[in-house]
């Protein structure tokens, strides 16, 4: 009797110094086990900045065809203009501060459509050396990100597109700005105010007949 109770204790004691000395990384690890991950960190990263400069001596209505600025700052920070002359080398008023969640959605954005890739962007550009072409549409865009900077550069003639993740992204940019594809040429009605009478209009009509007599005065005097 005493000896199947010991065998059973055993037993129980060998299960428990098992499933004890089992490897973290097996299913029976617990919870909290430090299990190297292999997602890669999609966050934005700390220095990411974009530029972008529409040259056009033909607006169009759309905000992606008018002559216009937009530079994000790593801190959020969104300077927008839209306005002839507002070329590279121009920094537009702020018009928003983008939270952590729309830069990382803006950088998103940017890998979604092949622009974060600094191997697909071109050589370094002097931007301050393209001047508004005469037709056409001139797009300028620079990024940073990761200790890294590339830009494209695209030259569209009237009877021509930009490709469509440019066009997408200048989009974004728009929309986050507040740039709306119609104008919104607002006009007021002058308003008029009534003052009663004019007071002016005593000493005006005093000059207008100082006026006729000496007029008349100089027409006796010519008279032979």
């Amino acid at each position: 009797m005493h000896s199947r109770w010991f065998i059973g204790l055993g037993l129980i004691l060998s299960m428990l110094l098992t499933a004890c000395s089992a490897p973290s990384g097996s299913a029976g690890a617990t919870p909290n086990s430090s299990v190297p991950s292999t997602s890669l960190d999609t966050g934005v990263p700390d220095d990411f900045s974009v530029d972008v400069t529409i040259l056009t001596e033909e607006e169009g209505d759309a905000a992606d065809l008018r002559n216009a600025r937009y530079v994000v700052f790593p801190d959020g920070t969104l300077h927008y203009a839209a306005r002839a002359g507002a070329g590279p080398n121009t920094l537009p008023p702020i018009v928003r501060r983008l939270d952590r969640r729309q830069m990382d959605g803006l950088w998103r954005r940017a890998r979604q459509l092949g622009l974060a890739d600094p191997d697909r962007g071109e050589a370094p550009s002097n931007f301050n050396k393209v001047w508004i072409p005469w037709e056409g549409h001139i797009y300028l865009m620079a990024l940073t990100a990761n200790d890294q900077y590339w830009n494209f550069t695209r030259r569209i003639q009237p009877d021509q597109e930009l490709d469509p993740a440019m066009r997408a992204f200048i989009r974004d940019l728009a929309a986050l700005a507040w740039a709306e594809d119609e104008r919104q040429d607002i006009k007021f009605d002058a308003r008029r105010y009534d003052y009663g009478p004019d007071p002016y209009a005593v000493y005006r009509e005093n000059a207008r007949r100082l006026a006729e007599a000496a007029e008349a005065d100089g027409a006796e005097t010519d008279d032979p």
